[in-house]
């Protein structure tokens, strides 16, 4: 009869007492977590009006554009419980945003091979996290459209541009997420209470970001790429490590195959949203 070792023996207690005292510890950092209770949420980035203020309290939280709220808007929002998170977008300056955009200078723009990074489908450009003034000009927005205003939370659009710019360059890559590091330990100094979710950035988010934000979102979770696609299985794995050991909530958003891609997210446990036309629509 085969029978284990006596050092397998020891190991596999070890394991099973250290699984005892981390599961209260994992268990914690969950429920201490602002999004645990979360099941349904949406993103909106237009204009409220009376209609949709109601229509959002019906949901657990919501992403929004905060320079079209005011501060009873939100209170609207939040009377049954729902969670608002503003839009911060992190590492594009958006040309829409003009009391923004001229707080600029040329030090606040990222540029390869001397020339500002453009996006024309956003008409926006890509910035330096680096630059200690444009960190600044964003905790001013942080301040006056977030807190100022009592959301609950601050939504970091466009985390992911560091993984996609960057990944040919360690030394920029690594400068650029010590960069965003820097601007969430400033916020969580002046704003402690806020909580944070950034968008994309998997690779960020565990290297640099995980300890300060408290969600991640994974826009384009489509059924038929990412459970078939290497790449997203292995993201899938690290993001689920990331929710045992640091209790990170993960957001996916789908814009095809609702049901199907509803279905893989929950079979995750993720917290899952389809959206059927765009961000400006109800």
């Amino acid at each position: 009869m085969w029978k284990m070792s006596k050092k397998k023996s020891l190991v596999s207690s070890f394991i099973v007492i250290l699984s005892a005292f981390m599961l209260p510890f994992n268990a914690c950092a969950a429920s201490d977590n602002p999004l645990a209770k979360v099941k349904t949420y949406k993103i909106y980035y237009d204009s409220p009006t009376p209609d949709l203020l109601e229509k959002m309290q019906e949901l657990d939280a919501v992403m929004i554009e905060p320079v079209f709220y005011s501060q009873e808007q939100i209170q609207v929002i939040q009377q049954s419980g729902t969670k608002v998170y503003g839009y911060i977008n992190i590492m594009e300056a958006d040309k829409w945003n003009t009391e923004l955009f001229n707080q600029l200078n040329e030090n606040d723009f990222f540029y390869r091979n001397q020339k500002r990074v453009y996006y024309p489908e956003w008409d926006s450009y890509l910035m330096d996290i680096t630059s200690i003034h444009y960190r600044e000009i964003l905790l001013n927005e942080v301040t006056t459209q977030i807190s100022a205003k009592g959301l609950d939370g601050i939504f970091l659009d466009t985390v992911g541009n560091i993984d996609n710019e960057h990944w040919n360059s360690q030394d920029i890559l690594k400068e650029q997420r010590n960069g965003l590091v820097s601007l969430l330990q400033k916020i969580q100094e002046k704003h402690p209470k806020l909580s944070m979710i950034q968008n994309w950035g998997f690779d960020t988010l565990k290297t640099a970001t995980f300890p300060y934000v408290d969600g991640i979102m994974w826009e384009n979770y489509n059924y038929s790429t990412v459970s078939n696609d290497q790449w997203s299985q292995n993201r899938i794995k690290d993001l689920e490590t990331l929710r045992n050991q640091a209790g990170i909530q993960i957001l996916t958003v789908s814009f095809s195959e609702e049901t199907n891609s509803t279905n893989y997210a929950e079979l995750h446990g993720f917290i899952h949203y389809h959206e059927p036309d765009h961000y400006n629509s109800w």
